[in-house]
């Protein structure tokens, strides 16, 4: 066919090249979003599990505790004193020594409670009472020692603390736990 100039038309499809593909895209070398993207997710790994560390060795006397107070049973000679004990050693590794070593009877009930949270103060102070009321009885009634227990156990799982005392430039988590100590005391002296 001749277009209407008289020159020949030739069909504009053959005109056409091949579309050109490109190059693949290579994974390596990251671009520095992806470099960006891997270092935070290493930096929160990394904290997350320092933060988990710190948490275990800060509750460490807490899981003593619950393993001392779970060791004691209404069959041990003067047991309110024994949970007591637990308790205070318990505040002694938590809160500055001065502040609980001092504390006895209703100072030291009165502390009890304040270091527990808000919610938890109206259902502990009656067995908190108990526990108090046991330990200077002359003698002591078994009756009571399940919910003497659990309120002892209740406290060492609940009390508030914010951070650990300091004692000599130490943190609580530091120190050798009063826990251990004790129990090797008792060992030499059966």
């Amino acid at each position: 066919m001749q277009s209407a100039q008289g020159m020949p038309q030739t069909d504009p499809l053959a005109q056409l090249k091949d579309i050109h593909v490109p190059d693949n895209v290579a994974v390596w070398p990251l671009d520095w979003g992806w470099w960006c993207l891997i270092a935070l997710c290493l930096a929160g790994t990394i904290s997350f599990i320092i933060y988990l560390v710190k948490k275990r060795k800060f509750n460490k006397p807490r899981r003593d505790a619950l393993k001392l107070l779970a060791s004691i049973s209404s069959s041990d000679d003067n047991w309110p004193m024994k949970i007591n004990n637990v308790l205070k050693r318990t505040a002694v590794t938590y809160f500055k020594q001065q502040e609980v070593a001092g504390l006895y009877g209703n100072s030291w009930h009165e502390f009890l409670l304040k270091t527990l949270p808000d919610r938890r103060k109206n259902n502990m102070s009656d067995s908190l009472s108990t526990l108090h009321s046991q330990q200077y009885a002359p003698k002591c009634d078994n009756k009571h020692f399940d919910e003497c227990s659990k309120a002892a156990n209740a406290w060492v799982k609940h009390f508030k603390v914010t951070t650990p005392a300091k004692s000599k430039g130490m943190q609580a988590s530091q120190k050798p736990s009063s826990f251990d100590q004790q129990k090797g005391q008792e060992a030499t002296h059966a």
